[in-house]
């Protein structure tokens, strides 16, 4: 595997670690609708001896392809697959987030697929387990939200 891959991939795992503290040190009125809301979804982390990243991160595109009508029957804890897109047109390094039953609920964000996509495509990385970490359907959202938010709770092995 090469170093830089996986400098990267921490890296992007860090950043979701930020954001996750960034959480405990601010109030609710502090950000802008829309922006930061759930900085306390997110978080990263690897650990060096077992080789295994833990990465919690928001599902995007839920607005698209029938997604947010997808996610309304979705419940914290559901086991969900993310599976190698690399047809996508807009990304040949994307993931799909799938529930058990197939149901297509978003995509990885650019940001990881790009650094995991290497990883994964050369065998250096393997999905162990997937779910939902924190889900609000459109139902449940204000009037004026165009998409439902889900957020992915991923276990990954790093062989090193």
């Amino acid at each position: 595997m090469m170093n830089g891959l996986l400098n990267a991939l921490l890296s992007e795992a860090e950043k979701l670690h930020k954001r996750y503290l960034l959480s405990e040190t601010v109030g609710p009125d502090w950000y802008e609708p829309g922006m930061m809301e759930y900085l306390a979804e997110s978080d990263g982390s690897f650990d060096l001896a077992t080789g295994i990243l833990h990465l919690r991160f928001e599902s995007r595109g839920t607005r698209y392809d029938g997604r947010t009508e997808q996610i309304e029957s979705v419940s914290v804890g559901d086991p969900l697959r993310i599976v190698r897109d690399p047809e996508n047109p807009y990304n040949s390094n994307n993931f799909r987030i799938l529930t058990a039953k197939g149901h297509d609920v978003g995509n990885m964000p650019a940001e990881l697929c790009n650094v995991i996509a290497p990883l994964y495509d050369e065998g250096s990385l393997s999905f162990d387990t997937a779910s939902v970490s924190f889900v609000e359907p459109i139902s449940t959202r204000n009037r004026h939200a165009t998409q439902a938010v889900l957020f992915v709770d991923l276990l990954c092995s790093i062989e090193q």
